[in-house]
């Protein structure tokens, strides 16, 4: 966060990479090339957010034993639950930030919205979408921009295009990660 801070975005992204290759115990990353190799899958790279993530939920081990009694958790998180691994980011009792990793584990969509016990809503800010074919597996983009839905990357023209959510065929992608924003605002979501 500190380079992030101080807007030193270059250093940042590599110490991105870094610390992705310090988790892998190997040099996946940085070689002796010219080129720095950041191809990857989502979970390569979720372990980078643990030092800033206050309250997260497991998916194959706390559904089965949460801790009701974390504030966080009961508030928040746990709405989020039934989508796979949640990661909230921000100030402890504010979360400004929801990374939901669904890896596969829902047909279709998540929810554009989802509210919490405080009545915060959680606004869907992108997904990442994998297109398997026999060919190949293809991350793309999926995400909202001027009160729209754009794909980015779905190796169709143009690169970037305007997609309803309703006109895309779920059962063309796997949600592997969901982004949500805290679009709230008031004194009642200041607890």
């Amino acid at each position: 966060m500190i380079l992030l801070d101080s807007r030193k975005y270059m250093e940042a992204k590599a110490l991105w990479l870094i610390n992705l290759d310090l988790r892998a115990g190997c040099k996946k990353h940085f070689t002796n090339s010219d080129y720095i190799d950041i191809r990857g899958y989502v979970k390569d790279h979720l372990p980078n957010f643990l030092d800033l993530t206050y309250a997260k939920y497991d998916y194959e081990r706390d559904r089965r034993s949460p801790n009701p009694e974390d504030q966080v958790y009961r508030v928040t998180v746990s709405k989020f639950e039934a989508l796979g691994e949640v990661r909230a980011l921000g100030p402890r009792g504010n979360p400004q930030l929801i990374l939901v990793d669904v890896d596969a584990r829902i047909n279709g969509f998540p929810a554009l919205i989802i509210t919490d016990d405080y009545g915060r809503e959680f606004k869907l800010q992108f997904l990442l979408l994998g297109m398997i074919t026999a060919d190949s597996n293809h991350m793309v983009l999926y995400t909202s921009l001027n009160e729209g839905w754009w794909l980015y990357d779905d190796m169709k023209n143009p690169l970037f295009r305007a997609i309803a959510m309703e006109d895309i065929q779920p059962q063309d992608y796997v949600v592997y990660l969901a982004a949500y924003v805290n679009v709230s605002t008031g004194s009642k979501t200041e607890r």
